[in-house]
């Protein structure tokens, strides 16, 4: 039981993160950040060319970089939670590998929506929710204040950022 609610908890603590610092780069305060963010928008996938056959990455996009060092306070509470003793070392390590996950479906599910015939298009079934995702992900390419979230929209619907049309 307690392994399944540090599940939902360390997945709702990602997607939290994830959302957070997605807005920030979007805002002007984030400074090179937001700069080499716009530019993945606006340069490297505009709306009218948001797919191409390989990614189309900047050397100076420091959005790994930044989502690296500002994750460090968040991958650190479980192991502060276990060293106090209000975590097991089991539950610990369940709530990091959510985390690494998370993170990680969250860089290539990005980077896969951008490529033309991505293989994921054609796996049944996935294929329909990964369709879904990258029209998600075009919104926000078209509309840039909409889905921050990546695959996960919770809390794109919680703040009113969610947005499915493009009407």
């Amino acid at each position: 039981m307690w392994s399944v609610i540090t599940i939902i908890v360390s997945f709702l603590i990602s997607s939290l993160f994830g959302y957070v610092m997605h807005w920030v780069l979007h805002q002007k305060f984030s400074g090179r950040f937001n700069i080499a963010h716009i530019e993945h928008h606006m340069v490297l996938y505009p709306p009218d060319d948001y797919q191409s056959d390989v990614y189309r990455e900047t050397t100076k996009n420091g959005a790994p970089v930044f989502f690296a060092i500002t994750a460090i306070p968040v991958i650190i509470l479980p192991m502060v939670l276990c060293y106090l003793g209000l975590l097991s070392w089991h539950l610990m390590f369940i709530a990091l590998a959510v985390m690494g996950i998370y993170g990680f479906l969250s860089n290539y599910l990005h980077d896969a929506f951008h490529i033309r015939n991505h293989w994921l298009n054609y796996v049944p079934i996935i294929n329909m929710i990964f369709k879904r995702w990258t029209i998600l992900h075009w919104i926000h390419h078209l509309f840039q204040q909409y889905n921050y979230g990546i695959y996960c929209f919770i809390f794109d619907r919680i703040f009113g950022t969610f947005r499915d049309t493009t009407d």
